[in-house]
Protein backbone atom coordinates (compact mmCIF):
# COMPACT_ATOMS: atom_id res chain seq x y z
CA UNK A 1 0.00 0.00 0.00
CA UNK A 2 2.91 2.16 0.96
CA UNK A 3 4.65 1.56 -2.54
CA UNK A 4 1.14 2.38 -4.51
CA UNK A 5 1.05 6.03 -2.73
CA UNK A 6 4.69 6.48 -3.55
CA UNK A 7 3.83 6.53 -6.66
CA UNK A 8 0.82 7.95 -7.07
CA UNK A 9 2.25 10.97 -5.17
CA UNK A 10 5.43 11.56 -7.48
CA UNK A 11 3.49 10.87 -10.49
CA UNK A 12 1.18 13.81 -9.07
CA UNK A 13 4.05 16.05 -7.86
CA UNK A 14 5.74 15.43 -11.15
CA UNK A 15 2.51 16.03 -13.71
CA UNK A 16 2.43 19.64 -11.30
CA UNK A 17 5.82 20.67 -11.21
CA UNK A 18 5.57 20.52 -15.15
CA UNK A 19 2.48 22.33 -15.78
CA UNK A 20 3.52 25.00 -12.98
CA UNK A 21 6.72 25.50 -13.75
CA UNK A 22 7.37 25.43 -17.36
CA UNK A 23 5.02 28.12 -18.47
CA UNK A 24 6.55 30.26 -15.47
CA UNK A 25 9.60 29.24 -17.00
CA UNK A 26 9.47 30.55 -20.20
CA UNK A 27 7.67 33.56 -19.48
CA UNK A 28 10.57 34.74 -16.71
CA UNK A 29 13.04 34.09 -19.15
CA UNK A 30 11.09 36.13 -21.81
CA UNK A 31 10.66 38.65 -19.87
CA UNK A 32 14.04 39.11 -17.99
CA UNK A 33 16.27 39.17 -21.75
CA UNK A 34 13.35 41.45 -22.99
CA UNK A 35 15.15 43.86 -20.24
CA UNK A 36 18.30 43.97 -22.29
CA UNK A 37 19.86 44.70 -18.23
CA UNK A 38 22.56 42.77 -17.93
CA UNK A 39 22.20 43.46 -14.43
CA UNK A 40 19.06 42.26 -14.21
CA UNK A 41 20.04 39.12 -16.19
CA UNK A 42 22.53 38.46 -13.55
CA UNK A 43 21.08 39.17 -10.02
CA UNK A 44 17.49 37.29 -11.26
CA UNK A 45 19.59 34.03 -12.76
CA UNK A 46 21.34 33.44 -9.90
CA UNK A 47 18.75 34.16 -7.64
CA UNK A 48 16.24 31.82 -9.35
CA UNK A 49 19.32 28.90 -10.04
CA UNK A 50 19.83 29.25 -6.49
CA UNK A 51 15.97 28.97 -5.05
CA UNK A 52 15.05 26.42 -7.39
CA UNK A 53 18.13 24.24 -6.78
CA UNK A 54 17.51 24.70 -2.92
CA UNK A 55 13.34 23.32 -3.27
CA UNK A 56 15.11 20.28 -5.34
CA UNK A 57 13.63 17.56 -3.46
CA UNK A 58 16.60 15.00 -4.49
CA UNK A 59 19.31 17.18 -3.34
CA UNK A 60 17.50 17.41 0.26
CA UNK A 61 17.55 13.65 0.31
CA UNK A 62 20.93 13.66 -1.09
CA UNK A 63 22.17 15.83 1.62
CA UNK A 64 20.64 13.69 4.47
CA UNK A 65 22.48 10.95 3.43
CA UNK A 66 25.91 12.51 3.19
CA UNK A 67 27.28 11.95 6.68
CA UNK A 68 30.82 13.60 6.20
CA UNK A 69 29.41 16.90 4.97
CA UNK A 70 26.58 18.96 7.06
CA UNK A 71 23.55 19.18 5.24
CA UNK A 72 23.11 22.39 5.25
CA UNK A 73 26.71 23.51 3.68
CA UNK A 74 26.04 21.06 0.73
CA UNK A 75 22.79 22.63 -0.37
CA UNK A 76 24.08 26.07 -0.09
CA UNK A 77 27.46 25.07 -1.93
CA UNK A 78 25.20 23.42 -4.75
CA UNK A 79 22.87 26.14 -4.98
CA UNK A 80 25.33 28.69 -5.19
CA UNK A 81 27.31 27.19 -7.75
CA UNK A 82 24.03 26.72 -9.71
CA UNK A 83 23.60 29.97 -9.73
CA UNK A 84 27.02 30.77 -11.21
CA UNK A 85 26.80 28.65 -13.66
CA UNK A 86 23.08 29.50 -14.59
CA UNK A 87 24.46 33.19 -14.69
CA UNK A 88 27.22 31.64 -17.89
CA UNK A 89 24.54 29.91 -19.39
CA UNK A 90 22.20 32.68 -20.28
CA UNK A 91 25.34 34.83 -20.65
CA UNK A 92 27.24 33.01 -23.21
CA UNK A 93 23.63 32.21 -24.66
CA UNK A 94 22.95 36.21 -24.71
CA UNK A 95 26.68 36.76 -26.23
CA UNK A 96 26.89 33.52 -28.78
CA UNK A 97 29.50 31.99 -26.74
CA UNK A 98 30.30 28.30 -28.38
CA UNK A 99 29.22 25.67 -25.78
CA UNK A 100 32.15 23.17 -26.33
CA UNK A 101 34.68 25.17 -25.18
CA UNK A 102 33.29 25.59 -21.84
CA UNK A 103 32.43 22.11 -21.25
CA UNK A 104 35.83 21.26 -22.02
CA UNK A 105 37.05 23.84 -20.04
CA UNK A 106 34.74 23.29 -16.88
CA UNK A 107 35.86 19.59 -17.26
CA UNK A 108 39.50 19.60 -17.37
CA UNK A 109 38.93 21.49 -13.67
CA UNK A 110 36.47 18.63 -12.56
CA UNK A 111 39.15 15.68 -13.38
CA UNK A 112 42.51 17.95 -12.08
CA UNK A 113 40.43 18.59 -8.73
CA UNK A 114 39.91 14.85 -8.69
CA UNK A 115 43.41 14.01 -8.27
CA UNK A 116 43.24 16.45 -4.68
CA UNK A 117 40.12 16.04 -3.49
CA UNK A 118 39.65 13.88 -0.26
CA UNK A 119 37.60 10.50 -1.45
CA UNK A 120 34.69 11.12 0.31
CA UNK A 121 34.29 14.57 -1.63
CA UNK A 122 35.15 12.97 -4.76
CA UNK A 123 32.06 10.78 -4.40
CA UNK A 124 29.78 13.43 -3.18
CA UNK A 125 30.81 15.47 -5.66
CA UNK A 126 29.87 13.13 -8.44
CA UNK A 127 26.55 12.53 -7.52
CA UNK A 128 25.36 15.41 -6.38
CA UNK A 129 25.72 16.09 -10.40
CA UNK A 130 22.36 13.86 -10.85
CA UNK A 131 20.70 15.10 -8.48
CA UNK A 132 20.91 18.71 -9.71
CA UNK A 133 18.43 17.61 -12.51
CA UNK A 134 15.60 16.53 -10.98
CA UNK A 135 12.22 17.23 -11.57
CA UNK A 136 11.94 21.25 -10.45
CA UNK A 137 15.80 22.02 -11.58
CA UNK A 138 14.89 20.18 -15.40
CA UNK A 139 11.29 21.60 -15.74
CA UNK A 140 11.58 25.39 -15.21
CA UNK A 141 15.82 25.69 -15.91
CA UNK A 142 15.51 24.27 -19.52
CA UNK A 143 11.93 26.23 -20.84
CA UNK A 144 13.75 29.76 -18.79
CA UNK A 145 16.55 29.53 -21.48
CA UNK A 146 14.55 28.62 -23.77
CA UNK A 147 12.23 31.61 -23.31
CA UNK A 148 15.32 34.06 -23.00
CA UNK A 149 16.51 32.40 -26.26
CA UNK A 150 13.42 32.93 -27.83
CA UNK A 151 13.04 37.07 -26.48
CA UNK A 152 16.83 37.67 -28.10
CA UNK A 153 16.02 36.10 -31.55
CA UNK A 154 18.55 33.28 -31.08
CA UNK A 155 18.64 29.89 -32.06
CA UNK A 156 17.01 27.45 -29.69
CA UNK A 157 18.64 24.50 -30.41
CA UNK A 158 22.36 25.85 -30.19
CA UNK A 159 21.91 28.58 -27.63
CA UNK A 160 19.16 27.23 -25.30
CA UNK A 161 19.86 23.47 -25.10
CA UNK A 162 22.92 22.99 -23.03
CA UNK A 163 22.11 24.96 -20.06
CA UNK A 164 21.18 21.16 -18.13
CA UNK A 165 24.55 20.16 -19.20
CA UNK A 166 26.27 23.33 -17.56
CA UNK A 167 23.98 22.94 -14.15
CA UNK A 168 25.03 19.06 -13.65
CA UNK A 169 28.37 19.93 -14.09
CA UNK A 170 28.06 22.53 -10.84
CA UNK A 171 28.26 20.35 -7.67
CA UNK A 172 31.72 18.37 -9.67
CA UNK A 173 33.56 21.82 -9.26
CA UNK A 174 31.52 23.27 -5.87
CA UNK A 175 31.65 20.25 -3.99
CA UNK A 176 35.36 19.40 -4.94
CA UNK A 177 36.39 23.34 -3.96
CA UNK A 178 34.58 22.70 -0.90
CA UNK A 179 36.80 19.43 0.06
CA UNK A 180 39.76 20.48 -1.48
CA UNK A 181 39.44 23.67 1.34
CA UNK A 182 38.70 21.54 4.22
CA UNK A 183 41.74 19.21 3.28
CA UNK A 184 44.00 22.28 3.08
CA UNK A 185 42.34 23.00 6.54
CA UNK A 186 43.04 20.56 7.72
CA UNK A 187 46.60 20.04 7.18
CA UNK A 188 47.38 23.28 8.65
CA UNK A 189 45.58 23.05 11.62
CA UNK A 190 47.70 19.77 12.23
CA UNK A 191 51.09 21.36 10.96
CA UNK A 192 50.29 24.58 13.93
CA UNK A 193 48.80 21.61 16.40
CA UNK A 194 52.43 20.04 16.82
CA UNK A 195 54.34 22.91 17.36
CA UNK A 196 52.16 24.86 19.97
CA UNK A 197 51.93 20.94 21.89
CA UNK A 198 56.10 20.57 22.43
CA UNK A 199 55.73 24.58 23.63
CA UNK A 200 54.02 23.91 26.63
CA UNK A 201 56.69 21.29 27.53
CA UNK A 202 59.17 22.27 29.69
CA UNK A 203 63.20 22.73 28.33
CA UNK A 204 64.61 20.22 30.36
CA UNK A 205 61.57 17.49 29.58
CA UNK A 206 62.42 14.23 28.04
CA UNK A 207 61.02 13.25 25.08
CA UNK A 208 61.01 9.19 24.54
CA UNK A 209 61.10 7.87 20.94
Amino acid sequence: MGTVLILVGMMFFTTGAETAMTPMGERIGTAMAKTKKLGVVITLSFLLGFIITVSEPDLQVLASQVPSVPNLILILSVACGVGVFLVVSLLRMLFSIALPPLLVGCYAVVFLLAFFVPPEFLAVAFDSGGVTTGPMTAAFLLPLAQGACTAVGGNMVTDAFGVVAMVAMTPLITIQVMGLAAKLMQRRKTETAAPAAFADMDENAIIEL
